[in-house]
């Protein structure tokens, strides 16, 4: 039975809304699945997951997101009590998988349509459980195996996360803290991360892989023109009555005239920003033109480095643009892209060999569930909406691509 580990990885952190996982990439090239049109998590920042939000605007309505799946199968739910599942002698609660799933029912409430609640919630307790179940089985492999990972291994990632996202580590904790979240919960699914990690065979690529990669992928590598900005957001809702638009207008035009006398950009952003990117201070790192609506690219693609915008308007409100950095177009050389493209390569192979070791260990493995509780075939994928900007296709895991731009401003969708 095939499992999605990056999934796997992602749903055994649920309880702690844990959706960063291992560090990919980094700012100039990165290497991810082919396909991939921007991975957001539900809650805002933190590229993404979010602790960064990685925001991207799109020119279009934002498509629906399916809802992952772990296994072909639905759960048989016939009470709120008892034993959901018996893995290797030890039970599985049926209130500790509730637990789960009404955690992240609560944090995805306001993108379920009220219809169809009923129906996520079943479709999200089979996957909790079977998450449940594989975070058992790998839990003993790393306890059997004598894999220690250390508190400095977990503060090594955690600012590894923090600088590939363009932030402090603080102010990841000030993210994380937004989204309702302890940092001892992070830290606490980062170690167990890091242990699931260890268990597959190290994964190697060396530089005749990645040459190959490159050389078969040069329209990747071709890079065109891109700024760097932060931005400072007032949102109007679309059925804003005439004072409310007032009141932001007014309220922009102050936070320009605090930025023109020389205030702390970041830091206004930050405490009056109403685009998740506040969480970095209002960056949104390289976009390109084409990555954000019209008038948020026309206005950041004319600036110079260093260069604030006046008020600029979009459908989601009214900005105040920071160019911070720009890229001219060009194509990326193979010395610079080498490291990307092992990293993320070496990534790749590390979940496909994560992937096969839980398909053994779940086949070595005696699962019981109690009578009536056996899973049952899955019903159609349900899809679940995005927010506007956020595209939510998934990736294909057999395969490797540098990713658009991943920007958002909550933005400015095009």
């Amino acid at each position: 039975m095939k499992v999605q580990v990056k999934l796997v990885l992602l749903l055994v952190c649920l309880s702690a809304g844990l959706v960063f996982g291992a560090a990919k990439g980094a700012k100039d090239v990165k290497v991810e699945p082919k396909d991939t049109k921007a991975a957001q998590e539900t809650t805002a920042p933190a590229k993404e997951t979010a602790v960064k939000a990685e925001v991207k605007a799109e020119a279009t309505e934002a498509k629906p997101e399916v809802m992952p799946t772990v296994k072909a199968i639905e759960p048989n739910i016939t009470e709120s009590n008892g034993v959901a599942a018996t893995v290797n002698g030890v039970d599985i609660m049926e209130k500790d998988v509730d637990a789960k799933v009404n955690s992240f029912m609560e944090r995805a409430a306001a993108q379920i349509p009220p219809n169809m609640v009923d129906q996520y919630k079943i479709q999200v307790h089979g996957q909790v459980l079977e998450s449940m179940i594989i975070e058992k089985l790998l839990d003993d492999q790393i306890k059997s195996k004598g894999i220690k990972i250390t508190d400095e291994d977990v503060n090594n990632r955690l600012n590894e996360i923090a600088t590939q996202r363009g932030t402090t580590v603080e102010q990841l904790k000030e993210a994380i803290t937004a989204q309702g979240q302890s940092m001892d919960e992070v830290k606490d699914k980062v170690k167990k991360m890091l242990g699931y990690e260890k268990l597959p065979p190290a994964a190697e690529v060396n530089d005749a892989d990645a040459k190959a990669y490159y050389e078969e992928n040069q329209e990747d590598f071709n890079q065109p023109e891109q700024v760097k900005a932060s931005h400072i957001l007032v949102k109007v809702a679309p059925t804003a009555t005439p004072e409310d638009k007032a009141a932001a207008k007014a309220k922009i035009e102050g936070l320009l005239k605090q930025v023109k006398a020389g205030g702390d950009f970041a830091q206004l952003a930050r405490e009056n920003s109403d685009c998740p990117s506040k969480a970095n201070g209002g960056d949104l790192g390289f976009f390109r033109k084409d990555a954000m609506v019209k008038e948020f690219s026309d206005a950041a693609f004319a600036m110079k480095v260093g260069e604030v915008s006046n008020i600029v308007e979009t459908q989601f409100g009214y900005h105040i643009i920071k160019v911070t950095d720009r890229k001219e177009a060009g194509m990326t050389s193979f010395e610079k892209a080498k490291p990307d493209i092992i990293k993320n390569m070496s990534e790749q192979k590390k979940q496909e060999g994560l992937m096969k070791f839980v398909e053994k260990t779940k086949a070595d493995a005696n699962i019981v569930y109690p009578p009536g509780k056996e899973p049952k075939p899955r019903m159609p994928m349900m899809q679940r909406p995005s927010r506007p900007g956020t595209p939510g296709s998934q990736s294909k895991p057999s395969e490797i691509k540098p990713p658009e731009p991943k920007k958002t401003v909550e933005s400015a969708p095009k």
